[in-house]
């Protein structure tokens, strides 16, 4: 079996791996018009439709086969800057904030996980659930937290601290997590225990600065709607 992005690609193939799969493009365009018909900001909804795209046709696609690290830069990419672009893109939906915040941690740690990571590579329809899974409840935690900020202190805490906890769990861990790693990582000069460790370093420092940048456009839009309604 080979996982949807194909093969490991050593380091002079990855440059030409585009996964340019009829059902991907298919459903991306499934995606755009859906999202277009419903979206309040079209444009916005096409920027964030423009980086998952890119995210799953360019080369970052076979990389994630290769490196837990890349696997790890496309999740933060989708969950901390797509998903949030998609959530602002569209019409304000009150959820309920801990909860939403919850399922996203419950689901950002369990496809990191030894056994359901392993099961992505196993499985198209797992992988697909995967990314859809994640970037459904990323889009639901911005969309809680955008629609009364004021009221989501501790659900933005709690996606803060889990983030981070995970970040200092990878590079801390004494072996790798992931065993399909253990030899895909050498033709990059790494060991799977280096390219972990990589990971968890994108997950603390540009996850955190995403989800900080996040944060405070999320507390400049509610200090501009507060100054409107006094006046």
């Amino acid at each position: 079996y080979a996982p949807f992005c194909g093969l490991p690609p050593l380091p002079a193939e990855l440059w030409g791996r585009w996964t340019l799969d009829p059902w991907l493009i298919g459903g991306l365009l499934a995606f755009l018009s859906l999202g277009l018909a419903f979206a309040e900001n079209q444009r916005r909804f096409a920027g964030a439709w423009a980086l998952v795209a890119v995210l799953f046709i360019s080369p970052l696609c076979a990389a994630s086969m290769a490196l837990f690290s890349a696997r790890v830069g496309q999740h933060i990419l989708l969950t901390l800057v797509a998903a949030p672009l998609i959530a602002f893109a569209l019409p304000r939906l009150r959820l309920p904030p801990l909860p939403t915040a919850i399922t996203f941690a419950a689901l950002f740690w369990f496809w990191h996980a030894p056994g359901p990571y392993q099961a992505t590579l196993e499985s198209d329809l797992t992988y697909w659930t995967m990314h859809l899974s994640l970037v459904g409840t990323g889009v639901a935690l911005i969309a809680a937290l955008r629609a009364a900020p004021e009221r989501t202190v501790l659900a933005a805490a709690l996606t803060r601290a889990q983030l981070t906890v995970l970040a200092m769990l990878l590079p801390l861990a004494p072996a790798p997590w992931h065993a399909w790693h253990m030899a895909t990582t050498l033709p990059y000069g790494l060991t799977a225990l280096a390219d972990q460790q990589l990971a968890g370093a994108l997950m603390w420092v540009a996850g955190g600065a995403l989800f900080l940048t996040l944060m405070g456009c999320l507390a400049s839009g509610f200090l501009r709607r507060a100054e409107t309604r006094e006046i």
